[in-house]
Order: structure tokens, then sequence, then C-alpha cells
């Protein structure tokens, strides 16, 4: 058996109306908490009336201007209105862009070199501000992994920054949060799930314990994501713990090719990161049976979609049209964005021989 590490230091509360326990959660030395959020979230979950409700007792600031892949520079006016008004605590509230940019927050305004030199490398030199997150979609799992991705507008890119410190403390799942969620959001953060569970699962960096939480999420996916498109309330409470289940998976095993693969997609047309992944996910999965060197996985994961009719069949009766052509991609820039994917570490840990073409060929096959 393989060795392996597994790390899991949030404490997860999952349950229908969990949120309202929030305060039970919170250090009683704390007294200064930042909300970060975006516009939408802020709106339909009346921010201000939860912190009257929740958290009257403490000195609450709420930042929620972040947008959807947020950018270095929001991170660090965020991370200044932050160290400005001397928090002590984040609490992430909504989707996977403000979870993501609680983790920046809490890093970034408790040391003063800009963002961009933390990007680059530089090491912290003081500890992120504990963080507690809530998500509201069923998507990133960015709630129990300790990664976040920002946009380097300057350069086009999409870049991961990692450190232990910024596990949430405790993140609250409550499904109820994401029973509002449009259908377009339902189906294009699942897309990102099912992703997650699936480049986890075939990472060369798994191992036997990560992998049960990984098939466990496709099965789900596979079971409650058609319900909870049409809200099923069991559907979508399923989805809100598959996406944990791959949150988890990724954190121990990362993504593979596939995922840096959709992120010139998303810079560059805007097409929604989830979105992206699930257009990509059948031409992938064909590369890979014709090239992988774990076969056995791939016929296991192509063994739970046989009920389904396959990957692209199911992918395509949730209404995501499978070619990219079809969501005004356009195939002269795709050399261009093997370029920026072959230099990702995520080529490194995927189960097959990539090379420069290789990437090529297959956004060529997708499109």
């Amino acid at each position: 058996m393989k060795d392996f590490s597994f790390f899991m230091p949030s404490n997860i509360v999952f349950g229908a109306g969990k949120v309202r326990t929030l305060k039970s959660f919170i250090p009683s030395n704390i007294q200064r908490i930042l909300i970060v959020t975006d516009p939408i979230v802020y709106d339909k979950c009346d921010i201000p009336r939860f912190v009257k409700n929740s958290l009257s007792q403490f000195k609450c600031f709420v930042y929620k201007e972040i947008e959807e892949n947020p950018s270095f520079e929001t991170i660090e006016k965020a991370s200044h209105f932050a160290w400005e008004n001397k928090v002590e605590l984040i609490i992430g509230f909504g989707g996977g862009s403000p979870m993501d940019a609680a983790k920046g927050v809490a890093a970034f305004c408790r040391n003063s070199k800009p963002v961009l030199a933390y990007m680059n490398g530089e090491s912290l030199h003081n500890e992120p501000l504990p963080i507690i997150q809530i998500p509201t979609t069923s998507g990133t799992g960015s709630e129990v992994t300790p990664y976040a991705i920002f946009t380097d507008t300057g350069a086009g890119l999409k870049k991961c920054f990692s450190h232990p410190k910024v596990f949430a403390k405790t993140a609250i799942i409550d499904p109820e949060l994401t029973y509002s969620m449009p259908e377009s959001v339902t189906r294009n953060t699942a897309m990102d799930v099912l992703c997650h569970a699936i480049e986890a699962y075939l990472s060369l960096d798994t191992f036997d314990l990560n992998d049960l939480y990984a098939l466990e999420s496709i099965k789900i996916v596979i079971e409650n994501l058609p319900k909870a498109i049409d809200k099923d309330k069991d559907g979508m409470d399923a989805m809100a713990y598959a996406s944990a289940l791959a949150g988890i998976s990724i954190t121990h095993a990362s993504t593979i090719l596939l995922h840096i693969m959709a992120y010139p997609l998303t810079i560059h047309y805007g097409l929604p990161h989830g979105l992206a992944n699930g257009v990509l996910l059948p031409t992938f999965m064909d590369f890979m049976r014709r090239r992988s060197t774990s076969p056995e996985k791939i016929k296991k994961i192509d063994d739970l979609f046989k009920d389904v009719g396959g990957i692209r069949s199911f992918i395509e009766s949730l209404g995501v049209q499978t070619k990219l052509s079809e969501h005004g991609i356009n195939n002269e820039e795709f050399l261009k964005y093997a370029e920026e994917t072959i230099v990702k570490d995520d080529v490194k840990i995927t189960p097959a021989k990539i090379d420069l073409q290789t990437i090529h060929q297959i956004y060529n096959s997708a499109f």
C-alpha cells in the first residue's frame, strides 16, 4: 500500500440551519470580525440582517466587492481594509470566489509586502488570521481546502496560493444556503465538484483513503445532480456533501491537467469556471482512455457512468454543450493556451505522458 499523510484540520459542521450556530464557533477572545462576500450574496442572504441577528455582540465589518475570479488588486484592497480595521477573524461567506478571497485576506492583511510577492512564492512573515467559511454554492469545496485561486489580470493568468494556515478553523456547510441558487449556477458549480473528484481520483498524488472520498463524491453527483437542478432539496443537500468530499480529495491529491486547461477559457472568454471544466471533461476522458497510465481507474470511472450512458451523455443530459465552439471559443488561441498550461505543476501529476502537442490536440478535439 502507498504511504500517505491525511491532514484535515477544519471542524466541519454540516446540516440545514447550521449557519445559525455560527456564534458558538467564534473564539471568546475575538471582538472584531470581517465578512468577505460578493454583492449578489450580500443582497440575497441579507448580510446586514444576518450580522444583526447572529453577530450583534461583535464589531463587524463587511467587504462585499469580491468579483468572480478575484484579482490580485481586489485581494490587495480587501487585505488593506482588514488591516485598517484591525480585524481578528475572517468569515468567507459565498461561493468559491469569496471563500478564496477570505483566505487571501486572512494571509495578506498581516503581512506587509504586495500580494504579487506572496503569489510568486515569498514566505509569509506572520501567520494568517483564523477563518470561518460558509459556502452558499455546492462547487469549489474551498471551505475545506488550503488553496485559493486569484487572477493576475496583467499577465492574463490564474494563480494558486496555498498555505496550511488558511484551512478554515470551522466550515459551516448549511445546504439551505444553496437552495436559492439559479439553475445555471447549480449546474456549473456541480461540474466543478465532479471534475474535482475525478481529477483527485486520477492524480498520481492520491492514495487509497483519499480515493474513497473521491469515488463517493462522483457517485453522489451522478445520483443527485439531476435532482438538484430540479430544486429537489434532498438532491441539493447531497450536492453540498459531495462538494465537501471532493474538496477534501483535492486537498490531498490536487487537480490535474483538466483543471488548468480550463483556466484560459475563464480568463479570456469569461466561461464560468465549473462550466469550462465540464465542457472539457468528456474530451479529456477520451484522451485518458487512450493514453492513461492508470487504465484500471479510467475503467472504474466509466463503470460508474455506465447506467447514465457514459460521461458525455451525462454532461449533455444536464444541458451542457460539450464542444468549445458552442460556447464562442476561438480555436486560433489554442496553442497559446497550451503554452500557458504546460508549465503548470498539475501536468506532472497527471497519469499520462503530456507535452505541448498533447494539450493542443485536446483543445482542438474539444472544439
